[in-house]
């Protein structure tokens, strides 16, 4: 199997962004890459769930239209993906979707603070703060 390396896509709204993530996401799919090993963050939910949603659309697609299935070979550079292939992906990646890193930048990292909530110098138990709370925190600082 041949070394995908990691990327980092960086551009404005409106740019295919999300074309380019799911596209991505695909081919380390068919490269054998396990689902729950990818993790593909974001900045706003929003777009987190349109990213997991085009993985979805996508896969569904490919898996039940040869057509659908040729076009997105082509798109993800694994022209010999068939509809073996992409039924094959989408059911690994439903199968693991509890396990699954696709979400924003602040919940990966609360999810790594809280496994390693000691070495971080955080008590057990810590929650993050929603605006209202930031703004009372704020004030009472000041």
């Amino acid at each position: 199997m041949n070394r995908i390396p990691n990327t980092m896509i960086r551009a404005s709204a409106g740019s295919g962004k999300t074309f380019q993530l799911t596209n991505r996401f695909i081919r380390l799919l068919l490269h054998g890459e396990a689902p729950e090993r990818i993790i593909a963050l974001t900045f706003t939910r929003k777009a987190a769930g349109e990213f997991f949603e085009g993985i979805l659309d996508k896969l569904a697609k490919a898996a039940s239209d040869p057509a659908e299935a040729a076009d997105l070979a082509k798109s993800v550079g694994h022209n010999e993906a068939g509809l073996v292939e992409f039924r094959v992906a989408l059911r690994r990646l439903v199968d693991s979707m509890g396990k699954l890193s696709l979400g924003t930048i602040d919940s990966f990292f609360h999810r790594v603070l809280g496994l390693f909530s000691t070495e971080f110098g955080l008590g057990g138990q810590f929650e993050m703060m929603d605006e209202f709370e930031k703004e009372q925190a704020r004030l009472s600082v000041l």
